[in-house]
């Protein structure tokens, strides 16, 4: 990896990226319609030209004409090879150090929201990012992007088929939310557990507008933060776009941003080489400053952050009540392929607080690799928390993940053979956090010492395969008090020990009271 590069992704300098693009051939005159993508093949020259006004302008790196350059948006018209070949090689011609490969959204929506199914989206993706990597880039700018599903299509499909670092911005509307809703904490928590190399903002927006938003994005991730805002808002004036934001107004809200934390900078739309000019005057002699955000296990859904501070006493209700133990209506719908039950114990569980959804559907007769999936869907376009996917088929929960929106939890991964081996991966790479189980076989330790010499183990395995401490929670198994008197003393003393390594925890409480009477109360009181 490059040195400035490898700096600038470990916090220790920062980057600039060049301004806009499609603004600058519109002012050249770019027909309303006419892909610009393809003028990296019919017009290289005018692109490599404007690449190198932004060189000459102290861009660090030169983003790729190639946003638009997908499969769905090309239509045969040009190769995806040939664009990101040809795109590649005008910012090389320009001087670039540093060349981006720009990923911009594919144009449809993905399932439940649209038709395009995360499979379809994924192999539109894996081909620009091949492409992109023969032809020579040095990283992704996957950007302006909406759906945080289609991010993780995206994202997975840039690392499993190179070895590129990946940056990634979303874009969000005037109320602060992007187009499906989510917010700048969200996204930002949900790119930081997908493991990108850097994230943040562009477009949509004025540089002081974003600055604000920035703030939320800094206050919940230490990953390296780009915003590349807008000049201002645009109009229109004698048939032409025109943004009202100057150099040294967009230059003086850099400024800003940097005294808050922003290590990597640059424009979009409407800016031009003199706004990056005057960015480079600003980050000139800095370094980005150095930040610590508490420690906290998330969960997010498209729409909410579950967040529970290390540090902190923090509680969130998992409802638990769509699974078919003992429940013969959802049982015998879930048989049927029907989903009313499952939908009414959703709405229920929300009515009396609960902030994630546990879904089981393992019942006699069904397939979960199947009906799992289904229901997620289904569930993700009703509902805005978070859910839990609960399945002792880890086939089942791989092939559902693709549905999620967010950093759903996965409940869960044991000390069974393999059981690790097959979920930790998965779950590291859709940034899925997920509930170990201090269980190995059929026996459930009644000692703490037992269940944390599990633990570690799992914690080790863990971290052999790079999943970080952040995606880990405990369920401590409570025991009854009637069977094992000493049951809750030693949860008790297993909660001291997790919390002491920074481990969230997760509890099924009102195990301990079972088989007696007055449960409320032992409930209440443990």
């Amino acid at each position: 990896m490059d040195t400035l590069l490898h700096k600038a992704i470990s916090g220790d300098c920062h980057l600039l990226f060049d301004g806009g693009m499609g603004t600058m051939l519109q002012a050249a005159g770019l027909a309303a319609g006419e892909l610009p993508e393809l003028l990296c093949l019919t017009n290289p020259e005018h692109i490599e030209a404007i690449h190198r006004a932004y060189v000459e302008a102290g861009s660090d790196v030169i983003t790729t004409n190639t946003f638009g350059a997908n499969r769905l948006k090309l239509d045969g018209r040009a190769t995806v090879d040939e664009v990101y070949a040809a795109a590649v090689s005008c910012a090389r011609a320009a001087g670039a150090h540093l060349v981006a490969a720009d990923i911009g959204p594919l144009g449809a929506l993905l399932r439940p929201l649209g038709t395009l199914s995360f499979d379809e989206a994924y192999d539109a993706f894996a081909e620009q990012a091949r492409a992109a990597s023969d032809a020579g880039a040095d990283l992704f700018i996957i950007e302006t992007m909406t759906d945080v599903l289609e991010v993780k299509a995206a994202v997975l499909a840039c690392r499993e088929n190179t070895g590129l670092p990946i940056f990634v911005t979303m874009t969000f509307e005037a109320d602060g939310r992007t187009f499906l809703g989510t917010s700048p904490e969200v996204a930002a928590v949900t790119l930081d557990a997908l493991g990108v190399d850097a994230l943040g903002i562009n477009c949509s927006q004025g540089p002081h507008e974003l600055r604000a938003l920035a703030q939320r994005m800094l206050a919940v991730t230490e990953k390296p933060l780009i915003v590349q805002a807008n000049a201002g808002l645009p109009h229109v004036e004698r048939d032409c776009t025109v943004f009202d934001i100057g150099p040294e107004e967009y230059a003086a809200a850099v400024r800003g941003m940097v005294d808050d934390g922003v290590g990597i900078l640059g424009g979009c739309c409407g800016t031009d080489p003199r706004h990056i000019a005057l960015i480079a005057d600003v980050l000139r002699g800095r370094t980005p400053r150095k930040r610590e955000v508490p420690q906290a296990f998330t969960v997010t859904s498209a729409q909410a952050l579950i967040s529970l501070p290390t540090e902190s006493r923090a509680i969130a209700v998992i409802g638990e009540r769509i699974n078919p133990t003992g429940k013969k209506e959802l049982t015998r719908q879930l048989q049927a392929g029907q989903f009313d039950e499952a939908f009414r114990l959703a709405d229920e569980q929300l009515q009396a607080g609960a902030r994630i959804l546990d879904v089981n559907v393992g019942a006699s007769l069904v397939d979960e690799t199947v009906l799992l999936p289904d229901l997620v869907q289904r569930l993700v376009s009703r509902v805005d928390v978070p859910l839990s996917l609960d399945s002792s088929n880890a086939q089942a929960i791989a092939r559902a993940l693709p549905y999620c929106p967010g950093s759903f939890l996965v409940n869960s991964i044991s000390g069974e053979a393999g059981r690790m081996e097959l979920l930790g991966p998965v779950c590291r790479d859709f940034g899925a956090p997920f509930i170990l189980l201090p269980l190995q076989g059929t026996k459930l330790p009644v000692r703490a010492s037992e269940r944390i010499a599990i633990v570690e183990k799992l914690l080790e395995q863990a971290d052999s395969l790079g999943i970080p401490r952040r995606l880990v929670m405990v369920d401590i198994l409570a025991l009854s008090v009637s069977s094992k008197p000493e049951g809750a003393l030693q949860c008790l003393e297993m909660v001291r020990w997790c919390r002491s390594q920074g481990l969230a925890t997760t509890l099924g409480l009102s195990n301990v009271s079972f088989g007696l009477p007055a449960r409320d109360l032992l409930n209440a009181t443990f």
